[in-house]
Parts: C-alpha cells; structure tokens; sequence
C-alpha cells in the first residue's frame, strides 16, 4: 500500500465544497445538549451518501460510522452538542446561518465540535477512494451531551456497546496542533443547608449563604495547589454556578 501522502491532501481539496457544505448544514442545526437528534441524522446521510460500510445509531442517540473489518480497531470522535448561543448582540454573524469565506466558517458549533465530524467523515471517504483500508476497523463516533456530561457518551459506549478501541482520536480543536491526551474533567455538585428566618432576625435560623464561604475559599485555594503533570500539563479547579433555594 504505497501511497504518496500529497494523494490524500488532492483528495480532500477535491472533496473542499461537499466538506463545507455538510459543516454548513450541521452548524444550521441547533443541537445543543440532549437536542442533537436532527444533526445526528443530517450526519446519518451524509455518512450513507460517502459509502461508510456500517452506520448505526444507538440508544442514547450516538452514531457510529464504520470503515473496514480488521482486527484493529480504531475510533474517531467528535461530540454533536453545542453550548447555547448566548446574547445575540455578541455575535459578529448569525450564529446558525454563520459565514464562509475562502479561509474560515464561522458559526455554532463550526469548531467545537462539528468540524471535527465533517472532516472524520471526509477521511472514512478518502480511505475508501484510496484503497487504504488495511486489518483495522475505523469507528466514526459522532457522541451527544458533551457539554452537560463530559464522559457520559463514552462511559455508556463502553458499557452498552462493548466497544474498547485500542486507539482514540479526538478531534477537539486544539488550534491544528496535535496532543497526547486529555486531562478529563469531573463535576462536583456541593450543598449546604440551613434554616430560614426574617431578615429582622437572622439569629433565629442557621444562614446556608455563611456555610458556603469557606468552602468556595477553599476550593479558590486548592486551585493553586493542583498538580502539572508533565504529560497532561496542569490542572484546573473553578467554581461555575451557584442556586440558591
């Protein structure tokens, strides 16, 4: 199998405007966590039209395109979900017709992730076209509620789906450079209680706000102790949301 890498880079110049257009119609979807059914059937199409050998869509409405029947298998993932778009008057474009022009696509969901997926699905053609497939089995995952539950996708993959690829890649952006792994993130849900009373007499209840301010004092200061790793670099503590009930 000798092929000439410049072949590959002519094959995805070729494939350009069905690359730009697929990314178009998924930024045009709104697909914000557990809201991703739409894009992940406009990938389903897209995945029939550029000749995947098996595609399927599980219960928790991930997608898996595969190339090839090998041994080895390999995965390629790229989440579907998006944040919200936010304050409009923040956005320079439409953030769901977003903009094209020789050099960039704008829009949400443009880089994370769904750049990711269109050029996932453009690689599994150009293997095709090629003749590249060898003794390994490419999975294209295309995974939902990214945003909300980093992990969870994954975790149900291998649990329910018995799938363990002896390599990952991720195609989260990372400014075209390539990394080694991923930290992983944990969420940490914490609760104080306390009793209410009038305001003209807080002695009478137990204050849950005061409760609270050590903790967040701590966790500011546990931020600055955290590890750096040489392989996955520092790590990182925030506090993102507070409720009060």
């Amino acid at each position: 199998m000798n092929i000439d890498f410049q072949q590959i880079l002519n094959q995805a110049e070729k494939y350009r405007p069905e690359i730009s257009r697929f990314l178009r119609d998924m930024i045009a979807i709104p697909s914000e966590s557990t809201q991703e059914e739409l894009a992940i059937l406009r990938i389903k199409v897209e995945m029939e039209k550029v000749g995947f050998d098996k595609i399927e869509i599980d219960e928790m409405g991930n997608i898996y395109g595969t190339i090839g029947h090998g041994s080895h298998v390999i995965a390629m993932d790229a989440h579907i979900d998006t944040v919200g778009v936010g304050n409009l008057e923040n956005w320079t474009v439409d953030p769901y017709e977003g903009f094209e022009d020789d050099q960039i696509i704008m829009g949400r969901g443009a880089s994370d992730q769904e750049g990711g997926m269109a050029s996932m699905v453009y690689a599994g053609k150009i293997i095709k076209d090629l003749g590249l497939e060898g003794d390994y089995t490419l999975v294209v995952t295309g995974t939902v509620q990214e945003e909300d539950c980093d992990g969870l996708c994954w975790q149900y993959i291998m649990d329910n789906k018995k799938l363990q690829p002896e390599f990952v890649v991720s195609t989260e952006p990372t400014s075209c450079r390539i990394y080694r792994g991923q930290r992983g993130r944990m969420e940490i849900k914490v609760t104080t209680s306390g009793i209410s009373a009038h305001g003209s007499a807080p002695e009478r209840g137990d204050n849950a706000i005061y409760k609270m301010a050590p903790i967040l004092q701590d966790l500011q200061e546990l931020n600055t102790h955290l590890a750096d790793h040489d392989f996955l670099g520092k790590g990182s503590l925030t506090v993102s949301e507070v409720f009060f009930t």
